[in-house]
C-alpha cells in the first residue's frame, strides 16, 4: 500500500475542510479500499462535525459534499440510552447546522465518538483478508498489535458507534492510531490530515505484510489461457435466474484465470457459501454465490434463509434469485437489474475472491452471521426497485 499523499496538492487546499476532502478524494480512489460507497471521512473543527454526505462519492468530494452539523448535539446523541435506535438516527439530521444539507453518513455518531480532528472509515480489502477468519484475534493481533483493537461486529449506526467507543476508552494507548471493525474494515484517525491518512495506509500496509509473509506458495494451477466462457451455459442461467427474480436481469461474464481458478477449488462449495467478506457487498452480490445449475434449488435455500433470519411474516421484498454464479465452464457470471448493475456485482465478488483466497491461506475464512447478513440487505438493499421504476418510466433508459 503506497501513500497517495503530495505535498504540493495539499498546499493548494486553502482550508481544513478542503484537505479533508483532499485525502478523501486519495482514500476514494483506490478501489481496494473503498467500493461503491464503502468508506465515510470526517473533520471536527470549532465545535462543528464536518461527514461526508450519504450519496457523495468518496473518490469525487469536494468541501461542498460535506454536511456541517452540531458536534456538542451529535456526540449528545450517544449518551442518550433510553431512546430507541432508529429515533436516535433520525435525531441526527436535527444536528444539521444547514437543514437543506444532504443527509450526513450513517456512520456520523462513530466519527463523532473519537476524540481526533480527522477520522476516515474504509474497507480495506487487506485487512477484510487478515481479521476474516476463525482465529481473528490472533491474526489481528499479529498484524497490527496494540495499534488497532479490534472492534466486534455491530450493525452501522449507534450499535458501532457505541461499541468504537467502548472499545476505545477500554484498550486504546498511545500508539492507537486506528480500530478493526470485525466484517466490516478499518477505521483510523489522526490530529491532521497528513497523519489520518499515514495511519490508514500505514495500517493497510501492515495487513498486506501479515497476508504476504502467511501467502500460500503452492502453484494455483493456472487455467489454460486458451479456455474460453460457455456463454451458452450463462445465457441459459440467466435466462433461469432472471425468471427467479420475476423481472429480467443482465448479466456479466468474467472468465480469467483468477475466476476459473476459484471456481475450481476443491473446497469452493464451503468457502463460497460462508458469505460476502462484508456484510454491505450482500446487496449486490446476495449472500451465496449460485454454484452449480439448480437455480430452484438456490432460490427456495434462499427464502428460508430470508425466513430464518427475518422471521416468515417479514415484507421484506427481496427475491431470490442468485447474483452471482460460479462455474468451471465460465468462471464468475454477475447478474444486475442492468448492464451497470451486473457489472457492479462482478467487480465486488472479484474483490471477495481476492479476499476470500488471501483469507484462506492463513486461516479458515469466515463472514459475519446470516442474521447479520439478511439485516444489510434488509436495510441497505431497495436500489433494484427503484432503478427499473426509473427504467420503466423512461423510454430512453437502458
Amino acid at each position: 500500500m503506497t501513500s497517495l499523499w503530495r505535498e504540493a496538492s495539499a498546499q493548494r487546499c486553502a482550508s481544513a475542510l478542503a484537505l479533508r476532502a483532499y485525502t478523501s478524494r486519495l482514500i476514494g480512489t483506490d478501489r481496494s479500499l473503498v467500493l461503491y460507497g464503502g468508506g465515510n471521512t470526517s473533520l471536527k473543527k470549532d465545535g462543528v462535525l464536518f461527514v461526508k454526505g450519504t450519496g457523495s462519492d468518496l473518490g469525487a468530494v469536494g468541501a461542498e459534499d460535506f454536511t456541517a452539523l452540531d458536534l456538542d448535539a451529535v456526540s449528545g446523541l450517544l449518551q442518550e440510552t433510553q431512546a430507541p435506535d432508529a429515533e436516535l438516527m433520525r435525531r441526527i439530521d436535527d444536528c444539521k447546522l444547514d437543514p437543506a444539507a444532504a443527509k450526513p453518513s450513517i456512520e456520523t455518531l462513530l466519527h463523532a465518538a473519537l476524540p481526533y480532528a480527522f477520522v476516515e472509515h474504509a474497507h480495506a480489502d487487506a485487512v477484510l483478508a487478515v481479521a476474516n477468519v476463525t482465529k481473528s484475534a490472533a491474526a489481528c493481533a499479529a498484524a497490527f498489535g496494540d495499534l488497532a483493537p479490534v472492534v466486534p461486529y455491530r450493525h452501522s449506526g449507534i450499535a458501532l458507534a457505541r461499541a468504537c467507543k467502548s472499545v476505545f476508552d477500554q484498550h486504546a494507548s498511545t500508539r492507537t492510531i486506528g480500530l478493526i471493525l470485525a466484517f466490516h474494515g478499518v477505521v483510523a484517525f489522526g490530529h491532521s490530515a497528513r497523519e489520518s491518512y499515514d495511519n490508514l495506509i500505514h495500517l493497510v500496509a501492515l495487513a498486506e505484510a501479515y497476508l504476504q509473509r502467511h501467502s500460500d506458495s503452492a502453484p494455483a494451477g493456472t487455467p489454460d489461457p486458451l479456455f474460453s466462457a460457455d456463454e451458452d451455459l450463462a445465457e441459459n442461467l440467466r435466462i433461469s435466474v432472471s425468471a427467479i427474480a420475476g423481472f429480467p436481469l443482465a448479466g456479466k461474464i468474467v472468465c480469467t484465470p483468477a475466476t476459473l481458478t476459484f471456481s475450481r477449488r476443491h473446497d469452493l462449495a464451503s468457502i463460497s457459501q460462508q458469505g460476502p467478506p462484508t456484510p454491505q457487498h450482500a446487496i449486490y452480490t446476495k449472500r451465496v454465490p449460485l454454484l452449480g445449475r439448480d437455480t430452484e434449488t438456490y432460490a427456495a435455500d434462499y427464502r428460508a434463509y430470508l425466513s430464518r433470519t427475518l422471521g416468515p411474516d417479514c415484507r421484506h421484498g427481496i427475491d431470490a434469485a442468485p447474483r452471482i454464479a460460479l462455474s468451471p465452464e465460465f468462471g464468475l457470471c454477475a447478474f444486475g437489474v442492468n448492464d451497470h448493475y451486473a457489472a457492479v456485482a462482478a467487480e465486488i465478488y472479484l474483490h471477495d475472491i481476492d479476499i476470500i483466497t488471501r483469507a484462506s491461506a492463513h486461516g479458515t475464512y469466515r463472514s459475519a452471521s446470516e442474521a447479520d447478513i439478511a439485516r444489510a440487505e434488509l436495510e441497505y438493499g431497495g436500489f433494484e426497485q427503484r432503478v427499473r421504476t426509473a427504467m420503466t418510466s423512461s423510454p430512453s433508459s437502458n
